[in-house]
């Protein structure tokens, strides 16, 4: 009996490539997979996060190699991967291996992708169907020029098609999070591999294999097989032999960018909770502010006791500014009420310091009430000024960009300050 068609399921690969150790570990499981009946496929943010995307002038295009190495058959786009906007997320589209796939896209350039696709795999036909995240414009404020589009509607549609074409299987390659139960509720498909968010999911939902792992960055892959019943099988590639060309490849691209440099020294390792008190500290000091404040989706990491430069460029590795904002103390309130509740399922709380909710549920700065009419010098990341997901931190309440957000982090360890109060 001919074994069933597999897939190897890759996502939110981000920080993968700062780890050269796991990256060449990843990409031999990749490789010891790789037989006639199966196929590898990528469910978005396959571009480089982190410290080679910070420091080198390749910036996301450090995750070529990698991708080189493990031929992704079809991918779809992650919200990360139109950070530095259309026209570079559709060069990275024709430039990489495989065919991006969007069924609801519209306004990228066309020949950067495809909505769906056929592909033969030891003789079975199996559809794909790419989606985007319909929230990416809440999240990267550089996709104004493209419309996401209802991704069910969009599956449906291509699923027809494909089933019309002499599909035996309908598989979705999404970046929706947990918008993937609307996708198989809402559509004739046999499986929905997913990314974002990164939560580890086997489910099914109305008979549909619905699939995520915490992605690449978190060393995790995932194989589905195409039987009858197609099911998921969650992976590390922790025994798995590592592709030697892999490793040296992005170990000489570490040392070329000098991000091993030892900065700062704690008692023991910081979590990633640690981490973003700290980094909210460093932002207040650092922007001469009341009170500082990042979002907690945007903390990638915990620091070891060692920590490196790599390290902290990958606490929050993104090209943001630090912005000071002048902020009305009822704004500030609700926004530092959020170190307890989430805004949304996008963005989640925040760490705030410098302010502090009390018993009663008052807000209170430098041990005084908030003020609700005093305005109140904040200190955060542009991206909460760009995309605005909290009241009263839009940009016409920018007073001061002092650049670049992680050289401040960085500036901050090398001061001794950073954690100064976890190390």
């Amino acid at each position: 009996m001919t074994p069933p068609p597999r897939l190897v399921h890759l996502s939110d690969l981000e920080t993968l490539f700062d780890r050269p150790a796991d990256a060449g570990r990843l990409a031999g499981a990749v490789g010891e997979l790789r037989d006639g009946r199966t196929v590898v496929v990528g469910t978005g943010d396959t571009t480089a996060l982190g410290a080679l995307a910070l420091a080198t002038e390749a910036g996301r295009g450090h995750g070529r190699p990698f991708l080189d190495a493990v031929s992704p058959v079809a991918s779809t786009f992650g919200n990360h991967d139109f950070d530095e906007g259309p026209a570079r997320a559709a060069e990275w589209a024709r430039d990489t291996p495989g065919t991006h796939l969007a069924a609801n896209l519209e306004g990228l350039d066309g020949d950067a992708y495809e909505p769906s696709a056929l592909v033969d795999v030891a003789g079975t036909r199996v559809g794909l169907v790419g989606v985007v995240n319909p929230e990416t414009p809440e999240m990267c404020h550089a996709v104004e020029s493209l419309a996401f589009t209802d991704p069910v509607a969009a599956v449906r549609g291509e699923a027809a098609e494909l089933r019309r074409r002499g599909a035996e299987f309908v598989v979705v390659l999404s970046h929706c999070g947990d918008g993937d139960a609307d996708v198989a509720r809402g559509t004739d498909v046999d499986a929905v591999l997913g990314g974002h968010d990164h939560e580890l999911v086997a489910e099914r939902v109305d008979g549909t294999l619905v699939a995520r792992t915490r992605g690449g960055q978190a060393n995790e892959y995932e194989v589905v097989t195409l039987g009858g019943e197609p099911t998921a099988d969650v992976r590390t590639p922790t025994d798995a032999p590592v592709d030697a060309a892999i490793e040296a490849e992005y170990r000489e691209r570490r040392a070329a960018a000098g991000v091993d440099e030892s900065v700062r020294s704690f008692a023991g390792p910081l979590s990633t909770a640690e981490v973003g008190r700290a980094a909210a500290a460093a932002y207040r000091d650092r922007g001469g502010a009341d009170v500082g404040l990042i979002a907690a989706g945007s903390v990638r990491a915990g620091l070891p006791a060692a920590a490196t430069v790599g390290d902290l460029l990958g606490v929050v590795p993104f090209p943001s500014h630090l912005h000071t904002l002048a902020v009305r103390g009822g704004d500030l309130a609700a926004a530092v009420r959020l170190g307890r509740d989430s805004p949304d399922d996008t963005h989640g709380h925040v760490f705030a310091v410098g302010a502090s909710v009390r018993e009663d549920g008052t807000v209170a700065v430098d041990g005084e009430p908030v003020s609700p009419d005093r305005t109140y010098r904040v200190a955060c990341t542009s991206y909460l000024t760009e995309v605005a997901p909290l009241a009263g931190f839009e940009p016409d309440a920018v007073v001061d960009d002092r650049g670049l957000q992680y050289e401040h982090l960085l500036a901050h360890a090398r001061d001794g300050e950073f954690g100064r109060d976890a190390g």
